[in-house]
């Protein structure tokens, strides 16, 4: 029977064996759309990096935060004021220069790196033209501009490569993704100092055509939820054209994926400490990286609901450390190189610091993990293992490994 299995799956089991499994799990926490915002967010974002600064890793690094970071906001008034009906932004650092300065002092300490999520949080033609049309969808952002922030838009006007103001969506034009990708490119630069290698998608939605632009302009890693959407149908329902990314496998421009594995998202009410503590243990036992998924509004809203998010945080990541010794904190560029070359060492390119690659499995050591990469993905494997008794010996490599 093993011998009829294995001829059967032979191209699955050479691919998953082929994949990178870690000896030192890296733990990664992304944290989409901090950028311009009230003053409150500056210091509740200051109280989230002193928390991460209280953990420390099997290096001795603290756990740090990838922030992804919007780079503008629309400038309301002068879209309003302009003849034309013309798109305008204000920057981070002009609308909002204590967040800026608290990612700054982040960056410097070490316990944040920042990451492109988009020059925007949004399509800004589509919503340029809203304004000049008075679009109840946006009645909030015309009756208080300063106060205004574009979490409160519909999902579908979230989008940043698509425009979502008539359903389906729309992607953006060529000639509009090579402005907004090589702006964004650049005031990242000007802003951070440094390239951002790394991005994540506003509302997961892009394709093909910005991933060579991002390849283009530097961005050799990407973040995704194990899947791509390049659009919203008639419903709003997201629409995958990419619906299986592993992480460590290759874009078709030669970007590594990365994908987020472990949800902790309290303010949502889908995700609290225990089970993201689970979804982290499964990643552990597949020697795969865990990567937390935990946005910014967790964080900055009412005080009981960022006192909440913050303890859970804090007592997830206590949980993780006790449970794995060999434990590794990075960020989404850092883990991007990490698989995308094995003898190259961990570098925070934000400021300057080094650390020791991350040890890999190999051989022998790997099966375990192996085995339960195909456990935990191959349903129907899994049934045929039962029935034919090869979940036996496949039981007693697991629990007898790590």
């Amino acid at each position: 029977m093993l011998t009829v299995v294995c001829a059967w799956k032979s191209p699955l089991f050479k691919q998953t064996w082929q994949e990178v499994y870690f000896a030192e799990t890296p733990v990664l926490i992304e944290s989409d759309d901090w950028g311009p915002g009230a003053t409150l967010h500056a210091q509740r974002l200051l109280q989230l990096l002193v928390c991460l600064e209280t953990h420390k890793d099997s290096v001795a690094r603290a756990a740090v935060l990838t922030a992804d970071i919007v780079l503008s906001v629309p400038d309301i008034d002068k879209i309003m004021a302009d003849p034309d009906g013309a798109y305008h932004r204000k920057l981070l650092n002009e609308v909002s220069p204590s967040i800026y300065q608290a990612m700054l002092l982040g960056i410097k300490q070490g316990v944040l790196v920042p990451q492109l999520h988009g020059l925007e949080h949004l399509n800004g033609e589509a919503f340029a033209r809203l304004c000049q049309h008075k679009d109840p969808r946006i009645e909030g952002a015309l009756a208080d501009a300063q106060q205004w922030c574009w979490e409160t838009l519909e999902s579908p006007l979230q989008g940043h490569y698509v425009d979502g103001s008539v359903l389906p969506t729309q992607p953006i034009s060529q000639e509009q993704a090579e402005a907004l990708i090589a702006l964004a490119a650049r005031r990242f630069t000007e802003l951070f100092g440094y390239p951002s290698l790394s991005t994540v998608a506003p509302c997961y939605l892009w394709n093909s055509a910005i991933e060579k632009l991002w390849q283009e302009n530097e961005i050799s890693v990407i973040q995704t939820a194990g899947y791509r959407c390049d659009g919203r149908d008639k419903q709003g329902a997201y629409h995958q054209d990419l619906s299986l990314i592993r992480a460590g496998e290759l874009s078709e421009f030669g970007q590594v994926y990365l994908v987020r594995n472990v949800m902790y998202e309290p303010v949502d009410g889908h995700t609290n400490v225990h089970s993201a503590y689970q979804a982290a243990l499964s990643a552990y036992a597949q020697a795969l990286p865990i990567s937390i998924s935990t946005h910014r509004y967790n964080y900055t809203r009412t005080e009981e609901e960022f006192q909440n998010a913050l303890q859970g945080l804090d007592q997830l990541l206590t949980a993780i450390g006790t449970s794995i010794t060999a434990l590794r904190f990075l960020s989404s560029p850092e883990l991007g190189e990490q698989l995308a070359q094995e003898s190259v060492g961990v570098v925070n390119h934000f400021n300057d610091s080094q650390w020791l690659p991350l040890k890999r499995l190999s051989g022998i050591k790997k099966l375990a993990p192996f085995l339960r990469r195909l456990y935990y993905r191959h349903p129907k494997l899994v049934l045929l293992a039962y029935l034919s008794g090869l979940i036996i010996p496949a039981g007693l490599v697991c629990r007898y490994s790590r």
